[in-house]
């Protein structure tokens, strides 16, 4: 806090100096717009925990999806001072057509907030918005191993083929349809045959696994 206020002490010493109005007036409405904020949220325990709840779930969400740091700074930082520039610049004018018009803005920028609000608040909206993270990580988890997984699966297949003595099949693809019986396998005992078939029912596992990841991706896509 000492530090918020201490950048803007600085700010009001250049404004004396300079011997501006306007400088004087924009390093005073920094002073008390950083006053105001610690009188907000300082002195009453439960708003103390408001800003520290925001940058934990930011932290969190941050951690689920990259796009969300620069998505925030652009909101934060440019469209909503951008937004209210323009609104406060429309009042300015001090014509009827631009305030009506500036009354209209403001009454749909404050439905559009309070349903953005009742939507995140009760209608789920915030596991809706989690969900949506995870699900865009796990597709750019998938893009990422696919081709090892990809290397792996044909590895084990062919270990699979030559442990059977079965041909390869040599046509490229994920999906693979193997069927080993027990009654078709020669030179081995009864138990070797029950784990060939169950190494058969494993790889059968993996290539449908791969083909379903890979079925994700390309939906991404």
């Amino acid at each position: 806090l000492g530090a918020n206020i201490g950048t803007t002490i600085t700010g009001l010493l250049a404004s004396l100096v300079s011997g501006k109005v306007e400088a004087l007036q924009v390093a005073l409405a920094h002073l008390f717009f950083n006053l105001s904020g610690i009188l907000i949220w300082y002195p009453i325990p439960f708003m103390r925990m408001i800003p520290l709840n925001g940058a934990k779930a930011l932290g969190k969400w941050t951690q689920r999806s990259r796009l969300v740091p620069p998505i925030y700074i652009l909101v934060a930082f440019f469209i909503i001072p951008l937004g209210l520039l323009g609104l406060s610049a429309l009042f300015a004018e001090k014509t009827t057509g631009f305030t009506v018009l500036g009354a209209f803005l403001v009454i749909l920028v404050a439905a559009g907030i309070a349903r953005f609000v009742w939507w995140w608040v009760k209608q789920e909206g915030r596991a809706k918005f989690i969900t949506f993270l995870d699900t865009r990580s796990a597709m750019a988890e998938t893009k990422r191993t696919l081709p090892e997984d990809m290397q792996y699966l044909k590895a084990k297949v062919s270990q699979l083929a030559e442990h059977t003595g079965l041909p390869e099949d040599e046509e490229e693809g994920v999906e693979m349809d193997i069927e080993v019986q027990p009654k078709e396998i020669s030179g081995g005992t009864a138990e070797e045959e029950v784990v060939v078939v169950e190494e058969a029912a494993a790889v059968e596992e993996e290539a449908a696994a791969v083909t379903e990841s890979a079925d994700i991706a390309k939906s991404a896509d």
